[in-house]
């Protein structure tokens, strides 16, 4: 079994993709309130990890799925791998970039796209925003909500399976997560981590033993945040041997 950790990015979405998606919503009253709620959400854009659709859709967001970013992690997961979260928001006036620990999720499915539309056990996925393409009994059709859709749907994020999450074994917090790290435009990486004791315990648990300065923030221009396998790159094959004990310790700093 393996541990990721992977940070989305809170994007901003152009006056034009809000506007296209935002009449792709007309007819969609769920759809409408994600977009009014987005701004100051920690939220992905296009509701991937799906916390808003798997609280508003299933009563949980400890039901949520992960269908569209990170093919790479994604076509590498089994059940069993966890799947740590951070939400990464960018400060515009103040050329900052701010770090919050959203949770983890504990890899209950691994479904192929397909038989999210063909097999009766993931119907109520189905109606999620990060389906990303429906069966139309025949081939795979491009299904997306949030502008601008993905060129690479087809051969490259679709091709990755679906992942939906134990319930019983994921804990995510998406209305205050608690703020862990800042990062100012024009540094060197990584960020700066927060000198709280939670801040803290969390750092250590996840980089308190690996040998090279590396966190969230992988690069000082675009957008980089490269996924880091815990398990395979050491940080916690010595402290914490067992994914169980993995998931313990991040359940109490959720």
């Amino acid at each position: 079994m393996n541990a990721y950790v992977c940070t989305y990015r809170h994007f901003q979405p152009s006056r034009a993709q809000r506007r296209k998606t935002e009449e792709a919503a007309k007819d969609d009253p769920l759809l409408r309130d994600f977009l009014i709620q987005y701004d100051q959400s920690y939220f992905d854009w296009g509701d991937d990890p799906s916390f808003y659709s798997a609280f508003h859709r299933l009563g949980t967001i400890n039901k949520a799925s992960w269908g569209v970013c990170r093919q790479d992690v994604r076509t590498s997961l089994v059940d069993g791998d966890v799947v740590v979260f951070f939400c990464a928001k960018q400060d515009k006036p103040k050329k900052c970039w701010h770090y919050f620990f959203i949770g983890f999720g504990t890899v209950k499915h691994v479904v192929e796209r397909r038989d999210l539309w063909t097999k009766a056990a993931y119907k109520p996925y189905r109606s999620f925003y990060n389906v990303l393409a429906c069966f139309d009994g025949t081939k795979l059709v491009q299904r997306e909500y949030f502008h601008p859709y993905h060129d690479d749907w087809q051969t490259r994020r679709a091709v990755a399976p679906y992942i939906i999450f134990d319930p019983t074994q994921s804990a995510f917090d998406v209305i205050s997560p608690h703020h862990v790290a800042k990062w100012d435009s024009g540094t060197p990486p990584p960020e700066v981590w927060n000198g709280d004791l939670r801040s803290k315990k969390l750092e250590r648990l996840l980089f308190g033993e690996r040998q090279i300065k590396r966190r969230l923030r992988t690069s000082s221009t675009g957008y980089a945040h490269t996924k880091l396998n815990l398990t395979k790159d050491g940080a916690i094959v010595r402290k914490v041997r067992e994914i169980h004990d993995l998931r313990a310790a991040l359940r109490h700093l959720v």
